[in-house]
């Protein structure tokens, strides 16, 4: 057996994103270069041969994902994470100010957020680190399902400022 293979393995096995060291555990020998190259290598052979998915470095391992080109198709049979505008705000505060407690989410938004974090919880983009109060945080699905690899590469809310001072009152089309 090739190491290459041993780590593709490994990697399709998965569900989700694989650590980097579990990979280096399982693969005697292996460092943080050699899974570089050797993910480098079945993405290029991927490529080659013109196949649907590739594997991206995805939180703190690598994951199998689809090419874009095939999106379409896989819309037609599997249902996408639908989040309401609250739960995404609700999302947003966790992921830039977490972990935070659900008093200080509220006073954020001014708002009760008990139904956004719940469906937070269930579609496992949040958790609860316990204690007193509870806090609020991001799991490692919430960097695989927005292709992070941490926090730290969610864009700076400065530039979030920026657009919203240029962008002009009222959304074309919208009544009211």
């Amino acid at each position: 057996m090739h190491v290459r293979e041993i780590i593709e393995a490994l990697i399709f096995s998965a569900n989700g994103s694989l650590p980097a060291e579990d990979i280096l555990k399982a693969v005697p020998g292996a460092n943080a270069g050699d899974l570089d190259s050797y993910v480098s290598e079945l993405n290029r052979m991927y490529e080659e041969t013109d196949r649907s998915f590739r594997i991206e470095r995805v939180s703190d391992g690598y994951q199998y994902v689809t090419r874009e080109a095939y999106a379409p198709y896989l819309k037609l049979l599997h249902t996408p994470v639908r989040l309401s505008m609250p739960s995404l705000e609700v999302l947003a505060v966790v992921a830039y100010k977490g972990p935070c407690s659900k008093q200080a989410i509220d006073s954020i938004r001014g708002v009760d957020s008990t139904s956004s974090l719940k469906s937070l919880l269930k579609h496992r983009l949040i958790d609860i680190k316990h204690g007193k109060p509870l806090l609020y945080h991001t799991t490692t699905r919430f960097l695989e399902v927005f292709g992070l690899d941490a926090l730290a590469d969610l864009p700076d809310l400065k530039q979030f400022e920026e657009v919203f001072r240029e962008e002009p009152q009222g959304v074309p089309g919208e009544e009211g």
